[in-house]
């Protein structure tokens, strides 16, 4: 027997993160989900698999677009004309209610919102029973684990389960324990929701397959699907990359007073050196050592113009290199900001005191906070540090300025 367990295709995907990229940059990435999707299903195909399980979250949003259910359709009908069984369930993105459920080829399965088996014969006359469920509305806070029936007497036994790890707060997501799991004495968990690849347990395996392709920075690294074959009555599950598109980080060191010009041209060499040219990347750049440019040259880093300036540079060579920088942070190495009217202890107490992840949802108000990838957002501490990163900038390009003034 041999089956693919994939979840998470956020099929639309906004892409958070990206500014002022080319259209055809923004083409590209917006289509990424769907060409790993693609290869998804051709790969099924050649492999020639018994059916495939999709643990939720097809689409980014519980309202789709008319090209990204066409899509999905054609995908799907694609996998059933090669006899392929497609088995599916809905998660806390895509929640399916009673009114608005997608329309999907027939011999599809797709689970509602109760726990239910469905049996299933492979080409080689395995009988495997697979249950699932479908979110019914965005947040499910029932322990939906608990209603998997006990294992049965078919060849194998498979759960699907688009749900997070219960914890002390925030079960919004069909909370289950891994004990829960276990006990049910499944052959496989085919999980969804965790963006990451990872296994809960080895054997039997209760595997996350992760996204299908990366959404922002924080999903940097391979995304795929998992190829679960058949042993000695095991299953055993392989990881597959097929994202098209990864997000990368850049940090180039300063090493002396550049010019705007020289330091766009020294940002393209270390550029160069990422050449791995089979997947797109999106890059993420760090310029450190910061305080040993002129003041005019820091003005032009934290008022965006130079960053402006090596965008229109990229566009005559992201195709030929395969990637974007598509933000700049800037790092001081000197901690200490030295700044004539600033005092010191002033900075390192406000400091303590306003960048705090409390003072940022709080700046942001409850409005901003309901969306929750606005409130994800906020609440990660890159963006914490980014924001006391960027307050830091400003201070020292004040005091190199005022430093250059009195020099002169």
């Amino acid at each position: 027997m041999k089956f693919i367990h994939a979840a998470d295709l956020h099929l639309d995907s906004p892409f958070e993160g990206l500014k002022q990229v080319p259209e055809p940059v923004w083409q590209l990435v917006y289509q990424a989900p769907f060409t790993a999707t693609t290869r998804l299903v051709d790969q099924a195909i050649d492999q020639q698999v018994d059916f495939v399980l999709l643990t939720g979250d097809l689409f980014d949003r519980e309202t789709q677009s008319v090209t990204a259910q066409l899509f999905l359709n054609t995908q799907l009908q694609r996998l059933i004309d090669a006899q392929i069984g497609v088995y599916l369930s809905f998660g806390n993105h895509d929640y399916q209610t009673d009114g608005q459920a997608i329309a999907l080829p027939e011999g599809v399965h797709a689970f509602d919102s109760s726990v239910s088996t469905v049996l299933t014969t492979t080409h080689d006359q395995q009988r495997v029973a697979i249950s699932g469920f479908s979110y019914p509305t965005r947040w499910l806070d029932t322990d939906m684990a608990a209603q998997f029936p006990e294992r049965g007497d078919a060849d194998f036994q498979i759960g699907m389960l688009h749900g997070a790890l219960q914890q002390s707060r925030d079960n919004h997501y069909a909370p289950f324990t891994l004990g829960e799991l276990t006990d049910k004495h499944y052959d496989y968990w085919a999980l969804g929701h965790i963006h990451k690849p990872q296994f809960l347990a080895e054997q039997p395996p209760v595997v996350y397959a992760g996204t299908i392709q990366g959404r922002h920075k924080n999903e940097s690294g391979d995304h795929g699907y998992m190829l679960v074959t058949s042993e000695n009555q095991q299953l055993n599950p392989e990881f597959v990359p097929v994202n098209p598109v990864d997000w990368v980080s850049l940090t180039v060191a300063i090493t002396d007073q550049q010019t705007e010009t020289e330091l766009i041209d020294f940002v393209l060499r270390q550029l160069a050196t990422l050449t791995d040219t089979a997947v797109f990347k999106l890059v993420s750049l760090t310029l450190t050592n910061v305080e040993s440019l002129p003041g005019q040259v820091l003005t032009q880093l934290n008022n965006g113009n130079w960053f402006d300036r090596l965008s229109q540079i990229q566009e005559d060579r992201y195709e030929t290199n395969r990637c974007w920088i598509y933000e700049c942070r800037l790092q001081p190495a000197d901690a200490q900001i030295q700044y004539s009217q600033l005092d010191a202890q002033f900075w390192t107490d406000a400091k303590a005191a306003v960048f705090t992840t409390d003072v940022l949802t709080s700046a942001a108000g409850k409005k901003l906070l309901s969306y929750p990838f606005l409130a994800d957002h906020l609440r990660d501490s890159t963006t914490l540090a980014d924001s006391q990163a960027r307050a830091e900038s400003e201070l020292l390009q004040q005091a190199r300025l005022e430093a250059d003034n009195h020099a002169d």
